[in-house]
């Protein structure tokens, strides 16, 4: 019986599937007198971005989402040298209202548009196998394109790992008999 249970827990562990994900980021834009900085920006859904304000003058941030142009997300800031701490306002990018793309946001100054800032908004995937291609960490060995990367060692180990379990397997068959 005892052997049994561990056979069922083996074979339970290589059903599980592995998952992997990111921490949501937040992203930086600071507004200066006359520009702001950076001019584009990338981030992934599920992202924020906090708009600081270092100017002497308040700012409003607007978005179109859908493109209907009227503005579907709106925060604002007070110049630096108020004396609340309301010179920086955030916006978090979510999944389900900010689909993959690129959108202009728009900050005013005295109800004018003062600038625009591209954000491209990429989608937040969480099927990867494994780095992307051509990615290398600590290493002086670049990975050649098209390459699979780490796919062929994981295969390796699966491989490994299922042979390893067939011969546990076979011993205590044996054991028992």
């Amino acid at each position: 019986m005892n052997r049994a249970l561990i056979v069922l827990l083996l074979l339970s562990s290589l059903a599980m599937p592995m998952a992997s994900a990111h921490g949501a980021n937040d992203f930086s834009i600071i507004m200066r007198s006359s520009s702001i900085q950076p001019g584009v920006a990338e981030v992934m859904q599920n992202d924020s971005i906090t708009f600081y304000n270092v100017a002497d003058t308040n700012r409003t941030i607007r978005v179109d989402l859908d493109g209907d142009g009227e503005y579907d997300n709106r925060c604002e800031t007070e110049a630096k040298n108020s004396s609340s701490i309301k010179d920086e306002c955030s916006i978090i990018l979510d999944w389900d209202n900010w689909p993959a793309g690129r959108y202009y946001v728009d900050i005013f100054e005295n109800e004018t548009v003062w600038t625009s800032l591209s954000l491209i908004v990429t989608h937040d995937y969480h099927e990867e196998e494994g780095p992307p291609n051509g990615y290398s960490f600590n290493s002086d060995d670049p990975v050649e394109e098209g390459s699979a990367g780490t796919n062929d060692g994981l295969i390796a180990m699966s491989v490994m790992l299922i042979l390893v379990f067939l011969v546990v397997v076979n011993r205590l068959m044996d054991v028992d008999e």
